[in-house]
């Protein structure tokens, strides 16, 4: 019997094989005879059909159905003998059976692919640079500010920081109600930065009962999904109640209160917001630049993934994109979503491949020393004990986690990553964007 394996790819062998008549007779006999078993024909009882009566019927046709099971059953001895190690159900591709002479087939069949993983160090990628700027720092501030809001009564509208609720019409183009009414106790906050420009200006001075109106433009979309023209709409909104908007002065007892007594000035408060910023900003670029090494990697490493594991990480996507629409109600098209996801699926196989193999390539381990170490650096900001961090740490899942940290230590250490500003970031990725 003569073997070779093909090599289809780098996830995918071949095992041709061509099997000597005479090697696999018995073989071939014993799946005959159990055929035969089952075979009634009028006049014989079932399985006492003479063998020479099924020849005259049957022909060859038994001995063509065996050889199937035939060649199922020698692939099999191969695989161990050979250790082929196939991840997925392999596959009968080709199968030519001549009887008296031989028997000749293909099975084709997914391994781990052999991966020699390069250019993972030396390179140079781009993150965006924030910096917290006090306009943000102000901004959070606001934001706690209007969360404790509290509301007064109030007659007549006389700066921004005032609620109003209202009732909301069509108008036409003097701004005369239709009659047909759009919104019942809308609410509009005058403190709203994007709010339209004239809804403020025709809100101010305004009283319990007064009438304004306001217009802005809608732009229409022709087949071409191009804005092609804008149409003004007029709208009028009758006031129904007006309150004032009340904020808490930053002082000692409500900055105790909302921070369970642990900021006491303004200064604090804010310094605290720039940091909580800070870490917020550096967070997000440490995943930018994580992101970015995984696409520079993965573009020095060109190789096809076992379709197999493509197939089932494909299907956990798309399971969990349908149940976000399920549960926002939406309408969902699976076939649509499984497009979508693809490449998304094969990238992330790709990488989870690589990955492994250059930790195993570069000796990244967890060893028990490391642990000890990482419990003893994070026991204090955990405000949880060294020995107890220590046990929470050898467990499987955690283990895995710190592995993966100790590995884009690693991609982070062996690469440059340059910080740019934020705007011209953006700009390169729009462009980026727009030629893929």
């Amino acid at each position: 019997m003569e073997t070779k394996i093909n090599v289809i790819s780098e996830s995918v062998n071949e095992l041709e094989v061509i099997a000597a008549y005479d090697d696999i007779k018995s073989l071939l006999d014993e799946n005959v005879q159990k055929q035969m078993k089952s075979i009634q024909i009028d006049g014989f009882r079932k399985g006492k059909v003479p063998p020479a009566v099924i020849k005259r019927i049957y022909g060859d046709s038994l001995e063509y159905t065996a050889a199937e099971k035939v060649a199922n059953k020698l692939f099999w001895q191969i695989e161990k003998e050979q250790n082929l190690k196939p991840i997925n159900e392999p596959a009968l591709t080709d199968i030519d059976f001549k009887p008296n002479e031989k028997l000749t087939f293909k099975v084709s069949y997914e391994i781990f692919p052999k991966i020699e993983p390069q250019g993972y160090s030396g390179l140079e990628i781009e993150v965006p640079d924030y910096k917290v700027t006090d306009a943000e720092i102000e901004s959070e501030v606001t934001r706690l500010l209007e969360a404790n809001a509290t509301y007064e009564d109030a007659e007549t509208v006389e700066d921004a920081k005032y609620l109003l609720t209202a009732d909301i019409f069509t108008a036409d183009e003097n701004g005369v109600s239709t009659g047909i009414k759009m919104e019942s106790d809308y609410k509009i906050n005058l403190t709203n930065k994007n709010i339209n420009k004239e809804i403020f200006d025709n809100a101010l001075n305004k009283h319990i009962g007064d009438t304004f109106s306001f217009s802005f433009d809608e732009a229409h979309e022709h087949h071409d999904d191009v804005p092609h023209e804008h149409k003004k709409i007029f709208y009028s909104v009758v006031i129904k109640n007006i309150q004032k908007i009340v904020y808490p002065e930053l002082n000692e007892e409500f900055l105790k209160k909302v921070t369970h007594d642990k900021i006491t000035t303004e200064a604090e408060l804010r310094e605290n917001i720039q940091k909580d910023l800070l870490s917020y900003y550096e967070s997000s670029t440490n995943d930018m630049a994580e992101l970015k090494l995984e696409q520079a990697v993965l573009k020095n490493n060109s190789f096809s993934p076992p379709k197999v594991f493509i197939k089932n990480y494909l299907d956990h996507l798309v399971k969990d994109e349908i149940d976000n629409y399920k549960k926002k109600k939406k309408k969902v098209n699976p076939e649509v979503i499984r497009e979508k996801l693809a490449l998304k699926a094969e990238n992330s196989v790709k990488w989870i491949l690589l990955k492994d193999k250059i930790i195993e390539k570069e000796n990244i381990l967890l060893s028990d020393e490391r642990l000890k170490e990482l419990s003893e650096e994070n026991a204090e900001k955990m405000g949880v004990s060294a020995d107890i961090l220590l046990k929470h740490y050898q467990s499987d899942e955690m283990k895995n986690r710190l592995l993966m940290n100790e590995f884009y230590s690693f991609l982070k250490k062996s690469n440059t990553i340059k910080r740019i500003d934020p705007e011209v970031f953006s700009q390169k990725e729009e462009v980026h964007a727009e030629k893929h």
